[in-house]
């Protein structure tokens, strides 16, 4: 258990908060599929989904994102 007074969790950043965006759920086959997808890019998964949608937004004629 923490000792009383002292403040749990990660320390506040000068930057603006940021907050969990998207969740996804999908079967284990799902995952796995996209595990793969994201050590053949030699990306993290959320780089890999964050261009992803970078290109689908582009082919779509949508405008670019701002800074993650």
């Amino acid at each position: 258990m923490a000792t009383p007074g002292k403040k749990r969790g990660r320390p506040k950043g000068p930057g603006p908060v940021r907050e969990t965006v998207v969740a996804l759920k999908g079967g284990a086959a799902w995952k796995a599929w996209l595990d793969e997808f994201a050590a053949h890019c030699r990306l993290g998964i959320a780089d890999t989904i964050e261009q992803a949608l970078l290109v689908y937004a582009k082919e779509r004629g949508f405008r670019e994102p701002p800074k993650r």
